[in-house]
């Protein structure tokens, strides 16, 4: 499927040589006119790259962009600013933007640059390693199975040893631990762990749980859940996700990535 860009900028001319230049080279584009109908095309489809300009009627280049970092969902979108403006560069990169492309636009830099935008995500995504630490080796294949349809790079495993060092070997962007996690080493003394090493300060740890209700099938049970799930929270992950489904996984960790 061909990457979908979006154009805004309030000059007709801009537009155009944008829009014919990337769909020569295969791109689906959609155009607005102002941030306002840029915002509300955001909200409706999906987009793959934001090109804007800042200054334009209605809704300027920064009120979209805030808007955009509002939606936890829809952050992660690159945008590319269109401005010949220090100062507006300047505030755009204390923001958090990274990349630019020059007034008056030229066809040949919005193609590198488009390029260039699309090959950086792509090597961020190849380079996100998950690791899976649970007591079910089966939950653990579907889980792995879920998240390498969404082009991740997983290891899975039951032994919390095991984890630890390849943990330390490929720096994962995030794990996943089974709070009822099986063995010598629970689940919150791995959390712990993590958080130990300063290259892996940065891991995000997901904890969930293998069992259902009926599972547990008793309130010590129950009780014992909760009782891992706060401790796992208070260790040090970012959240608890609930019990492992194939149809709700990826839902409940996509942010994440």
């Amino acid at each position: 499927m061909p990457k979908r860009i979006l154009i805004a900028d309030d000059e007709p001319t801009v537009v155009a040589l944008a829009k014919g230049r990337l769909e020569e080279q295969g791109y689906t584009v959609e155009t607005a006119r102002n941030g306002k109908e840029a915002w509300d095309i955001i909200k409706t489809r999906p987009i793959d790259l934001i090109v804007t300009d800042v200054i334009m009627p209605v809704m300027d280049g920064v009120d979209l962009y805030k808007e955009i970092k509002k939606n936890p969902q829809l952050a992660k979108i690159p945008i590319v600013i269109i401005t010949d403006s220090k100062i507006f560069r300047d505030s755009f990169q204390t923001l958090g933007v990274e990349h630019f492309l020059p007034k008056p636009l030229d066809g040949e830099k919005l193609l590198h640059k488009v390029d260039y935008v699309f090959t950086c995500a792509e090597l961020q995504t190849k380079n996100k390693q998950v690791l899976i630490l649970g007591a079910n080796s089966d939950a653990n294949h579907d889980m792995t199975k879920i998240l390498e349809a969404n082009k991740l790079v997983v290891g899975k495993g039951t032994d919390a040893i095991e984890f630890f060092a390849n943990a330390l070997i490929v720096s994962p962007h995030v794990v996943l631990v089974d709070v009822l996690l099986k063995g010598d080493v629970p689940a919150p003394e791995v959390i712990r762990g993590i958080k130990v090493f300063s290259r892996l300060r940065d891991t995000k740890v997901l904890v969930f749980t293998q069992f259902s209700p009926e599972d547990i099938g008793s309130m010590e049970g129950i009780e014992q859940l909760s009782a891992s799930k706060n401790d796992c929270m208070q260790a040090g992950a970012a959240k608890y996700i609930g019990r492992f489904t194939p149809a709700t996984f990826w839902d409940m960790v996509k942010e994440y990535f």
